[in-house]
């Protein structure tokens, strides 16, 4: 497997083979908010990015904004497919690191950059292939949201291409815990991203007002911009050993992401699909109902900043202590990562709590639709302090190498999640902050999986596919 094939090639390059002087991770508190905050950080100036899109994409309607939304909605789904095979990366670089090989790093970098390369090629093909068809149009009812829906997305779609080379090179930075880069980049396309906005969404500083399909291109020079970036920054800068050496596949090695990958691959995109199909259940519900899940959802993607940070830190704690056979700091560590993740949660969500009315107010002019908004973001504040913790969990058992059983738990779990979304929409409608609370079934039930999963796995040894990688 990939560990015979490292070890020779560790043999003939023994410059390389392993680290000069490796340092034990720093498991205090502060180390661990030097790996997570740049990430965090990254992702609120994506949020941010978002933010602007939806002001420029209300200001051109409703209709703009719930067909470039529900079109974004499926090209996240794809995305996360992407940043799924990107966790494959980032646990076997973690791993090599903690285990001082050197070489193994740059194979493991190397190797995920061909891997997701590949797999963004192959999803645009499908996304732009199924558009150019209209496959899609089956998820819509209102043809005048379709007509939004398409042009976006056949846009949109393009920058699945750049975003697995941005994800792979990140992904590395971040299995090394050096997440410094990340921020610089996410301001550098956030920037980018909203000038482009400004000019091509309304047509501001002599741009061509294109409205949503604006938008997209803006997204897409911004991810293109980014992915070249992040390129040159790891070949001359952080991680210049992954562009040296032979360029042959190292096949063992691929299928040791795969192995590793392919469930969070599953997981992912399982996870955003069964979201996805939520909003169009909400289309049918009502367009004032559409309207509030896509502002709900961003006001939930304002926690995700703060836990998809900590629990890709949490990743790459567990997979790098594993590698130095540290095991008794795992727990210690894990307790720390918790905490951090409801200090960050209830920092940027509490508004959700406290003043709900006035966060509404900024976009409904009506009381019907502040009310609506006010009581839904009050659903959504109780999921995200279930999400605060089992966010953690579960990326303690992937970085320990348990990604088929997290599938399963997934799987579980987004089952459950749409039999509760399609009752409460389609079945017995209910208002939409009722509708919403589907999110706490999804999220208890992930939960008490990743709790059993903790109390009945071997998760302190790591996963077969893990150890084997590094030589165990």
């Amino acid at each position: 497997m990939a560990s015979s094939s490292t070890a020779d090639a560790g043999a003939s390059n023994p410059g390389t083979a392993s680290l000069e002087a490796p340092q034990p991770l720093d498991t205090d508190t502060w180390n661990l908010l030097r790996i997570a905050v740049p990430i965090s950080l990254g992702s609120l100036v994506q949020f941010l990015v978002v933010l602007t899109d939806n002001f420029f994409l209300s200001r051109a309607g409703e209709l703009e904004i719930n067909g470039a939304g529900n079109a974004g909605l499926v090209y996240l789904t794809f995305s996360m497919v992407v940043m799924g095979g990107s966790v494959g990366v980032q646990i076997l670089v973690a791993r090599f690191k903690g285990a001082g090989d050197r070489f193994g790093m740059a194979n493991a970098a190397r190797t995920g950059r061909l891997c997701l390369a590949v797999l963004g090629a192959v999803l645009a093909a499908v996304v732009l292939g199924v558009n150019a068809l209209g496959g899609w149009k089956m998820l819509l009812e209102s043809p005048d949201v379709q007509a939004v829906f398409e042009p976006f997305l056949g846009v949109r779609g393009w920058g699945l291409i750049p975003f697995a080379v941005l994800m792979a090179v990140q992904s590395d930075w971040i299995g090394q815990a050096k997440t410094r880069p990340i921020l610089a980049l996410a301001l550098l396309m956030a920037s980018l991203n909203v000038v482009l906005d400004a000019m091509w969404v309304e047509g501001w500083w002599g741009g061509t007002a294109l409205g949503a399909r604006g938008a997209a291109y803006a997204s897409l020079v911004a991810e293109s911009a980014g992915a070249v970036f992040a390129w040159l920054w790891a070949r001359y800068k952080s991680h210049p050993e992954s562009f040296q050496g032979r360029a042959s596949r190292d096949r063992d090695m691929e299928r040791q992401w795969w192995t590793i990958s392919a469930p969070v691959m599953g997981q992912f995109g399982l996870t955003i699909a069964t979201w996805t199909s939520f909003f169009f259940f909400v289309e049918r519900v009502g367009m004032m109902e559409l309207k509030i899940s896509h502002l709900t959802r961003n006001a939930f993607m304002l926690a995700f900043v703060v836990c998809s940070g900590l629990a890709q830190t949490t990743r790459t704690v567990v997979s790098t202590l594993l590698g130095e056979g540290r095991r008794s700091d795992l727990w210690p560590a894990i307790l720390k990562l918790v905490a951090l993740s409801y200090a960050g949660v209830w920092v940027l969500t509490h508004g959700y709590l406290f003043y709900p009315d006035w966060l509404s107010q900024q976009f409904f002019d009506t009381s019907e639709g502040v009310d609506a908004m006010s009581a839904t973001l009050g659903t959504a504040f109780v999921a995200l302090q279930v999400y605060a913790l089992s966010s953690i969990l579960i990326s303690v058992l992937q970085g320990a190498g348990f990604t088929k059983h997290v599938f399963y738990i997934e799987f579980a779990s987004v089952a459950l999640y749409m039999v509760a979304a399609y009752v409460l929409t389609l079945v017995w409608p209910q208002p939409i902050h009722v509708i919403w609370r589907a999110d706490w079934v999804y999220f208890l039930c992930m939960f008490a999986g990743a709790a059993l999963g903790l109390r009945y796995l071997p998760w302190r040894t790591g996963g077969p596919a893990l150890n084997e990688e590094a030589g165990a």
